[in-house]
């Protein structure tokens, strides 16, 4: 085998082991997400969006599969959004909030961030199906926001640092 067919065997198979990697993580983040959903009881009929962080999304182009809204970052973590709407009671006064998960694998592994900032949970593949406590510090996560930090970020004028949880401008979605 010549030298250059020996560097497109190379290639060609880490391109194909990236391919699991990022296939690997993408089954990750859709189980994840699916098991949160069930773990909050989300009502099936309520829209869940995934969205690319920290991109602009025009209005017409808001809908991505979450595969389509995985991005890496300089870390090697895949982060997207999860977009949730929820509300009063009956419906009334709707407020959308975007979840942002980051993802990586490492060996036999999950690394798993609520925000850019938050802290690793590591999580072995073999453990998949045991993720309540993750789904439990999320809801708690939630609820300190709407409790606690929910009306200064809305009536500031200042930008809030990039967190785990960020409102949606209403402006933007028109």
């Amino acid at each position: 085998m010549s030298k250059f067919l020996e560097l497109c065997h190379t290639y060609g198979k880490s391109k194909r082991a990236f391919s699991e990697y990022q296939k690997a993580c993408n089954n990750f983040a859709r189980d994840l997400i699916a098991g949160m959903v069930q773990y909050f009881d989300w009502p099936q009929n309520q829209e869940i969006t995934y969205i690319p962080l920290g991109e602009e999304i025009a209005p017409s182009n808001r809908f991505y599969a979450l595969t389509g809204a995985m991005r890496m970052d300089d870390q090697s973590f895949w982060h997207f959004g999860v977009e949730l709407t929820i509300y009063e009671y009956e419906g009334s006064n709707p407020v959308t909030f975007v979840l942002s998960f980051f993802v990586k694998k490492i060996g036999p592994h999950f690394i798993v961030k609520l925000g850019p900032n938050g802290k690793e949970i590591r999580i072995h593949e073999a453990e998949r199906d045991k993720l309540e406590p993750l789904y439990e510090a999320v809801f708690l996560q939630v609820k300190e926001f709407f409790s606690r930090r929910y009306f200064h970020i809305i009536n500031s004028s200042e930008k809030p640092e990039p967190g785990f949880i960020a409102l949606v401008d209403k402006s933007a979605k028109s």
